[in-house]
This record gives C-alpha cells, structure tokens and sequence, in this order.
C-alpha cells in the first residue's frame, strides 16, 4: 500500500487517533505525582531515546543532508513540539473542562486554515462536509454539556488551564506549518529511503529538540518554584515510558510523516478520531457512561470520517509536493 494512497491516510486516522486517546488519561495520571514540566520532558527523552537507533543510523545524516532552510525547519519545529507538549500537559493537569473543549474543537479548523491559507491546498467537497461533521459532533460531546450544566465555577486554576489550551492549540497549528513546509526540503535529498524510514529519522531529530525546549522548560520552572512532591514510583515510570512511546512515537510520528505527504483534512480528522475512540475506551474499558451527547456526536464524528474517506478514495490525489 502507498503512503500516498487516500485508505493508507484513513488508517493512519485511525492509529494516531487510538494512540492519541490513550495520552490524555496517562498525561494525567503521571501528573499527579510529576509536575506538567517533568511529564513533558520525560516523555520527549523517552521518545528520543526510544527513536536513537533511526537518529544513529539515518537520522543525523538525513539532517545534515537537509538545507539550511531545511535544517532550521526541523529543528523549529521540535522545538514548537516541546512546548506544544508542555502547554497541553498543563492543561490536563489542570482538569479544565474549558481546556479540553478548546483542544479538541479548535484544533482542526486552525490545521484546515493552514493548509488552505499557507500552502494553497484545496479540499473536495466530500471533505468539507465530512470535517464539518466531525466538528458537529465535537461540539455535541464536549462543548454543549458545558454550556448546558454550568456546574463549573471560575477559578484561578481554571484561568491558568484556559490560556494553556489556547497556547497548546496555536503552538500545534504552528509545528504543522513547520513540518509540512519540510516536504519540498525532504524531497529534494539524493538517494532517499522509503518515506517511513526517513520519517523515523527525522522524528528521531525532531524529539531530540523537543526534549532540549522541553528540558529548558522544566529547568526553568524548577529554579524558580523548588518541586516539593514526592519521588515517581514503578507505575509512574512506567506511565511515563508508556506516554513517550504510544502517543509521541507511535502516534506523532505517524503523524509528522503524514502532515508531509497527506491533504490537511487528514491530520484535521486526527483529533476529532482522538475524542471518538477516547470515548470508546472509556465506555469498553473503563465502565464509564455513554451519554445521549456522547452517542449522538460519536454517530457525527463517524459519519464524517466515512463521508471524507469517500470523498478522497474518489479523487485519489496526492497534494502537490511544493
């Protein structure tokens, strides 16, 4: 199957998106005992160190390859991704609803707006009304319950997991910018690998720079506020090795090398895939309660999905790789 192909994007959807749903709920467990800062960079150093082979093999010298526009691409864009990170870690510590709503509704109109806008790319019709689906039942799960209970008093806290939901959202709309204006750059390398192989390597690159803003974040934040909790035990390693390798290896590289060769609407159908099969999880194993909003806006989200991968299977173009 090519990496090119409208069903390999489909079921690219679908693995970021199950491996994205199961971020949430480890970022917040881990921050029970580890502030947001510590989570961020350990799960950056867990992806870099888990990627090192590709770093060793192809990764530095796929980077070195690259030009100097080339270069600082990659490089700003791992460095977006730690902050990124660290923004949406502090949201979830912060247990805003107002955080979660703002990251998952927000998210793909700003993906779609940078496509469009930056780089000239068009959208099928199929895949306009497929993504405004998607939106639909976004705003029927998570956006509507709130407005509707206003059990939610406003709190300093609160405050704080707002604006950080804001800045993770506009951060992640800028790293996609980045990194999908690296495909003209990867293109034009001599004697190229396989798109996965590369792609491996040069989110091997990519972590390493996450884990220095993200390292330079939690220094920061340690020399100024001393952390007074207690030390991690075993499950919260492994809660934390678990977020480096499921969600950020797994999940966001997958999601790199896709933002490079894949239509915008793909990786805009990520997040709302996130909420859907986070729903999922939750219901299957975690004996949690389907609600008439959640079931309704699951039924949009899907439909949405369905409607663009057959909109796309019909036109069965690549976009243009410059």
């Amino acid at each position: 199957m090519k990496i090119n192909s409208p069903f390999f994007h489909f079921l690219g959807v679908l693995f970021v998106s199950l491996c994205w749903g199961m971020g949430g709920p480890v970022c917040f467990f881990v921050t029970q005992t580890l502030s947001a800062a510590e989570t961020t960079f350990g799960r950056c150093a867990f992806a870099f160190l888990g990627l090192s082979p590709f770093f060793f093999t192809n990764g530095i010298k796929g980077f070195m390859a690259l030009s100097t526009r080339g270069k600082a691409l990659l490089a700003s864009s791992g460095t977006l991704l730690g902050i990124h990170f660290y923004f949406f870690v502090s949201g979830i510590a912060h247990a805003s609803l107002a955080t979660a709503v703002t990251l998952v509704a927000v998210e793909p109109v700003l993906i779609l707006a940078v496509g469009v806008l930056g780089f000239k790319e068009r959208l099928t019709r199929s895949s306009k009304i497929g993504v405004f689906s998607c939106l639909v039942g976004m705003v029927l799960i998570s956006v509507l319950p709130h407005l509707i209970s206003h059990s939610q008093e406003v709190t300093h806290d609160r405050t704080f997991g707002d604006v950080c939901a804001v800045l993770a959202v506009l951060t992640y709309a800028l790293y996609y910018g980045l990194n999908r204006s690296l495909k003209p750059e990867e293109d034009r390398l001599p004697g190229a690998p396989s798109p996965l192989i590369r792609g491996f390597g040069f989110a091997s690159v990519l972590y390493l720079f996450a884990a220095i803003s993200s390292g330079s974040i939690c220094y920061l934040t340690q020399f100024k506020t001393p952390f007074t909790h207690p030390a991690p035990g075993h499950s919260v390693w492994l809660a934390l090795i678990a977020l480096g390798f499921i969600p950020t290896i797994l999940g966001h590289t997958l999601n790199q090398i896709l933002s490079r060769v894949a239509n915008p609407v793909w990786i805009s159908l990520m997040s709302p895939g996130e909420t859907l099969i986070s729903i999922s999880i939750g219901w299957i194993l975690l004996n949690q309660t389907l609600r008439p909003f959640d079931a309704l806006g699951g039924m949009f989200i899907l439909a949405g999905v369905l409607i663009t991968l057959r909109g796309e299977l019909k036109t069965a173009n690549p976009i243009p790789s410059s």
